[in-house]
């Protein structure tokens, strides 16, 4: 790195992020979650948490400026203007100072921008990180993701080359789960019961997927945005039984278990749910905030709730895939 650059990340920060902040930190403050209160307090309507905000300057240190492998040593954040549900938030940062060059300490300038270009959050962060002197084994206690070494301890039942998986993700029973190759599971998700990975397959964060007996089949070049949620088991809602895993499996004899299938190169949207027995067909795509409970056939752009399919969907990614699994197999990809 050198002083002058720069990097940014923007966010629109939704109803549900201001919910999920407050549930994952605790700070249930009125200004935040009741809009009476809120009304009636400094800024005369609810706000976002001013360090959900400021974690976007996380992000870009953490991935982009420097990136991967970066330690935060400090932050010093000054809040001046509220951020509100709607709003899009741009983070930048940029280098003003290298404090160490032999450590790879460095000064950034902190920035949060709105979209009128109102500056929200300023600051400056210290953080280390030198770009060739680390380590392999530094670099990989410093990531995110889990070592070769650590993979071999999980206890996967089956995994092949190229897997990355956060050590924030929550597995139980990964001596269920299968992987195949290229395949990353980012933060926060959760998987129990069977499950199977193809290749190149992506599991963005906060994700659950509950495979029970019956199991969920990811096919090559799969995806989930985040917080997807997958179920192959499932109570009975009909009042046929009890519900809940607190109660003796004798008494819930009406819970649906059924496979459900992510066939070859389906993406799923951001915070939609699919149901026990639902397969999805090659090449579809089901948009954000969509509930899944019948199958849907191939090649389909779908959305809402209930889903339903909306137009045809480009099978142009079926010659992208010839082309990189011939780089694959020639031994060029980067």
């Amino acid at each position: 790195m050198k002083v002058g650059d720069s990097a940014s990340f923007a966010k629109t920060i939704t109803e549900t992020d201001i919910s999920l902040y407050a549930g994952l930190t605790g700070d249930f403050n009125t200004a935040h979650i009741n809009e009476e209160e809120a009304a009636r307090g400094l800024f005369g309507k609810r706000v976002a948490h001013g360090m959900l905000s400021a974690g976007l300057i996380s992000a870009v240190l953490g991935t982009k400026l420097p990136g991967e492998g970066t330690v935060y040593l400090s932050q010093n954040l000054n809040f001046l203007k509220p951020v509100t549900a709607g709003d899009t938030v741009t983070a930048a940062c940029k280098v003003t100072e290298i404090l160490n060059a032999e450590k790879g300490i460095f000064k950034l300038e902190t920035k949060c921008v709105n979209q009128a270009g109102e500056c929200v959050i300023d600051g400056e962060a210290v953080v280390k990180y030198t770009e060739n002197g680390n380590t392999e084994q530094e670099k990989e206690q410093a990531g995110t993701f889990y070592s070769e070494e650590e993979l071999k301890k999980l206890g996967l039942k089956k995994y092949g080359q190229d897997v990355r998986i956060s050590r924030n993700a929550v597995l139980y029973h990964p001596e269920l789960l299968e992987i195949g190759n290229h395949v990353r599971i980012d933060d926060f998700t959760t998987i129990s019961g069977r499950v199977e990975l193809g290749d190149y397959v992506h599991i963005a964060q906060f994700c659950g997927l509950y495979g029970g007996e019956a199991g969920i089949f990811m096919d090559d070049f799969s995806g989930l945005s985040s917080r997807v949620v997958i179920y192959a088991t499932s109570n009975d809602y009909s009042g046929e039984s009890l519900t809940n895993p607190t109660v003796p499996m004798k008494y819930k004899a009406a819970d649906k278990n059924a496979a459900v299938h992510l066939c070859r190169h389906v993406i799923i949207g951001t915070t939609s749910v699919i149901l026990p027995g639902v397969t999805i067909g090659e090449g579809s795509s089901v948009g954000a905030l969509s509930m899944c409970g019948k199958d849907l056939a191939p090649w389909g752009v779908y959305a809402g709730s209930p889903v339903r399919r909306i137009k045809e969907r480009s099978m142009k990614l079926l010659e992208l895939e010839k082309e990189l699994r011939a780089e694959e197999k020639s031994g060029e990809m980067i």
